[in-house]
C-alpha cells in the first residue's frame, strides 16, 4: 500500500493527498510565487519565471515527496502527464502538511 501525504496548494489553500513517491523539486530562491508553476524536462532542468520577470532554466534534481518535512515548500509534479523530450512535466507550488 502506498503511503499518502497531505499537501496544501499555496495558491488556493486546497489540501490534497499525494503518493509518497510523487516527484518534487526544491523551490528556487528567485522563484516568482505569483506564477506558482514550473516545468521539468527529461534533461533534469527546471524552467520557471523569476521575481525579476526573467525566464530561468537551470539544472536540478527531483526528490520524492516522502523526503520533505512538515511545512516545507516545494514544487510538486502535477502528474497529468509524464515529461517527454518535446513536452516537459508541470510542477506547482505546495507546502507539505
Amino acid at each position: 500500500m502506498t503511503r499518502m501525504i497531505p499537501i496544501v496548494d499555496l495558491g488556493s489553500g486546497a489540501v490534497s493527498l499525494r503518493a509518497s513517491h510523487t516527484l518534487t523539486l526544491d523551490l528556487p530562491p528567485d522563484f516568482d510565487r505569483t506564477s506558482a508553476m514550473a516545468e521539468f524536462d527529461v534533461q533534469s532542468r527546471v524552467r520557471y519565471q523569476s521575481v525579476d520577470g526573467k525566464s530561468v532554466v537551470r539544472p536540478t534534481m527531483s526528490r520524492p515527496l516522502s523526503w520533505r518535512v512538515h511545512g516545507e515548500e516545494c514544487l510538486v509534479a502535477d502528474r497529468s502527464r509524464a515529461a517527454t523530450p518535446s513536452q516537459p512535466e508541470n510542477y506547482s507550488l505546495f507546502t507539505v502538511e
